[in-house]
């Protein structure tokens, strides 16, 4: 064979691989997949399974059974505990509270939330100083917020007293009351959720393109006719989340009402959670106190998933 043939030969060689057919890649076997994204995940999975998986699973198989504390047998209870639950006057007082609050918390903190935005973005760099203060209670220790709320609130000598007694007015007994200590819980909480909301509402105006805000201001959209027509439309998966987030913090809240009144006096502060507390570690019924907390497991997961649906909706 003459080299001028098989120099041919050679060249015509390589469009060989250029005549493969689209998509073909070649038989090489594929590296095997690296165990180190798992291993990076394993401590948080871990902590997932012994600190929220573990105890919802306990807690619904608890809620079935009668949990004597002195170690002996479980005794299976079927639905009794949940009927128990449903027929306490307790639980009937605590839901009522929990509702309150929540709508006390809920709608003003999303509202007022979005107004504070709208203020520190219409701020702008300047207002470091204002959002630095308005974000301080979302960062704050819930407890140590609680214990500063509970002396301003104090029946001798504490803050909001000393200022009725400038105005004139008679001291009130804030926490101690029937009538005022739910309304005393609310305002901290009513604080923190605001906050909260504002910094959620922040993030989500930063998505709303420069040239949006620019072509409103040729067209003469100002004011409430472009919050209405622009922003909240755009807004939208912010608002859904910011609500799904406010709903499950208002039902799941404990701190402040176990520190400030412990869910009295005769229950009139008594949330879901101090009921579920109060009935499993001072009535000793763990089965009813299981039960009470899957109910909110459950429930805390169906407005979840709604949630999840309306962003994906949204954002679709």
């Amino acid at each position: 064979m003459s080299l001028l043939t098989r120099q041919g030969k050679t060249a015509a060689s390589p469009p060989a691989l250029a005549d493969r057919p689209a998509g073909q890649t070649s038989t090489a076997k594929n590296p095997r997949p690296s165990l180190t994204p798992y291993l990076l995940l394993l401590p948080a999975l871990t902590a997932l399974l012994l600190f929220v998986y573990g105890p919802a699973l306990l807690s619904l198989i608890g809620s079935f059974f009668v949990i004597p504390l002195s170690g002996g047998s479980w005794k299976y209870a079927g639905f009794n505990n949940y009927l128990k639950v449903f027929a306490d006057p307790l639980i009937h007082q605590a839901a009522w509270n929990t509702l309150v609050y929540s709508l006390a918390t809920i709608i003003p903190s999303i509202v007022l939330g979005l107004l504070l935005a709208l203020l520190m973005e219409k701020m702008g760099r300047g207002s470091w100083l204002a959002k630095t203060a308005l974000i301080l209670p979302m960062t704050a220790n819930m407890v140590a917020m609680a214990v500063v709320f509970k002396w301003i609130f104090a029946f001798q000598g504490g803050f909001a007293n000393q200022i009725l007694g400038i105005a004139g007015l008679a001291p009130v007994n804030w926490l101690d009351e029937a009538d005022t200590s739910l309304f005393t819980v609310i305002l901290l909480g009513l604080w923190r959720a605001t906050s909260l909301c504002m910094l959620l509402f922040m993030a989500g105006l930063t998505t709303i393109p420069s040239s949006i805000h620019e072509a409103a201001a040729v067209e003469g959209i100002r004011g409430l006719t472009k919050l209405r027509t622009i922003i909240l439309p755009m807004l939208r998966p912010t608002v859904v989340f910011v609500t799904v987030l406010s709903i499950t913090g208002a039902v799941q809240v404990f701190e402040i009402v176990n520190v400030m009144t412990k869910g009295g006096p005769l229950g009139s502060s008594e949330t879901a959670m101090t009921a579920a507390h109060k009935v499993g570690f001072e009535y000793f019924r763990i089965g009813e106190a299981s039960a009470i907390s899957f109910i909110l497991i459950a429930l805390l997961l169906v407005v979840g998933t709604i949630g999840r649906q309306r962003r994906t909706k949204e954002s679709s």
